[in-house]
């Protein structure tokens, strides 16, 4: 049978001689008083009787209660771990939650580690430990994380949580990528030759419980900013029929438009999987505005990257003709937008966008629509908008193409 990882901690612990025997006295003295019990004796008598009347004479055992026998593997084997709470004092663990248990076994065998480094004998060992984040709370994994990373000896996790990757180092990361073919592809970041320095930096600042999502993706469309992460998934399901959770396509906000370490991830010796980029045709930092120093003849401007240098086997750019919010103010979208305009407390363009339901969309309203949303902020009118999408939505034509290559 078996051993369970407490009795192996104990055991490491090296309990001496003299103290197993005042242990195993202990439990003698307690079953003494038990077995002397008149109750006890009551009940044990009456059992006794009992169990003589349904065997026979020939059959019949004698029965006395008790504990068991008092010795030190009797001992261990009966021993229990007690946890106490702001609620409950000195309960089993059988009363935790799974996750609760899961920290508690490694806890146990963290401190059994401890204690064979301390006598020299951990040489070569791992702890290995699957998907952690079961049952856990975000931060208790958060937690976890870091005090294996503080541990004197080595741990290897597989993970599918976000919360998990978003707080290791990228340079800890093992990357398996299903590619359809029976070997997955195996690459780390310190392979990807792709990166400088500067990108894997940025990475590990970036890459959040929400935007390291990519890694577990089977594909990914980056954009710019919020809106598009509201609105896209509802749009493309509307217009396209195509639900993009199902099909393992991710879409990543990056908040704003440095997509280029972003993009360096996806590659044959990184990530082997497609990666489309949807982007503006300016390459505006979302929502930003232009403030000139008065006291500065020559301000520093950001410089646009070019993004069709990015291109490669396994990404792709789709730029619009404009920005987000012109683009998908279409025909088909004029209810929803009008819908979010009064809901975000914008009647007079709410009032034009009625009556383009009926006259039609032109490049006024689409650059109305823009300042609105600019005015009230773009993540807030998308997120009403998103609400409200039609059941026959409508998608602009860079969004289709980018949606069609990433299922190609």
């Amino acid at each position: 049978m078996r051993r369970s990882p407490l009795i192996r901690l104990i055991e490491a612990s090296k309990i001496g001689t003299a103290e197993q025997d005042a242990l195993v006295a202990a439990v003698q003295t307690a079953n003494d008083a038990i077995e002397g019990s008149p109750a006890v004796k009551g009940i044990a008598q009456a059992i006794d009787g009992a169990l003589k009347e349904v065997t026979g004479d020939a059959f019949a055992l004698d029965v006395d209660l008790g504990l068991s026998s008092p010795t030190f593997q009797s001992i261990l084997r009966n021993i229990r771990l007690l946890l106490s709470g702001p609620s409950m004092k000195l309960y089993e663990p059988r009363r935790n939650g799974l996750g609760m248990n899961n920290l508690l076994y490694i806890a146990i065998l963290i401190e059994q580690f401890r204690k064979r480094a301390a006598e020299g004998r951990a040489a070569g060992e791992l702890i290995l430990i699957e998907e952690p984040e079961a049952h856990l709370h975000p931060q208790l994994q958060t937690v976890l994380l870091e005090a294996l990373r503080g541990l004197p000896f080595q741990s290897i996790v597989t993970t599918h949580s976000t919360q998990v990757t978003s707080k290791a180092p990228l340079a800890s990361f093992v990357m398996l990528t299903n590619t359809g073919t029976s070997e997955p592809s195996v690459s780390t970041i310190a392979s990807n030759t792709a990166l400088a320095p500067g990108d894997v930096a940025d990475l590990e600042r970036y890459l959040d419980a929400t935007k390291s999502n990519l890694l577990f993706a089977r594909k990914v469309m980056l954009v710019e900013g919020a809106a598009e992460v509201f609105l896209l998934p509802g749009l493309i399901k509307s217009a396209m029929g195509i639900d993009l959770d199902r099909a393992g396509i991710s879409v990543v906000a990056i908040h704003g438009v440095h997509f280029g370490p972003y993009s360096r991830l996806f590659s044959k010796i990184g990530l082997p999987k497609r990666c489309a980029i949807v982007a503006d045709a300016d390459q505006s930092p979302p929502d930003a505005e232009l403030v000139i120093d008065e006291d500065d003849a020559e301000p520093d401007l950001p410089v646009k990257e070019d993004l069709a240098a990015l291109e490669g086997d396994f990404v792709k750019v789709f730029f619009g003709a404009t920005t987000f919010e012109r683009e998908i103010t279409l025909d088909g979208n004029v209810g929803m937008l009008e819908k979010a305009a009064r809901e975000i407390g914008a009647p007079r363009i709410a009032n034009k966008l009625a009556i383009a339901d009926i006259v039609g969309v032109d490049e006024a309203l689409k650059k109305s629509v823009l300042n609105t949303a600019k005015r009230f902020g773009k993540a807030r009118f998308a997120q009403l908008a998103a609400e409200n999408i039609p059941a026959k939505a409508e998608v602009p034509d860079y969004v289709r193409k980018a949606v069609e290559w990433l299922q190609a």
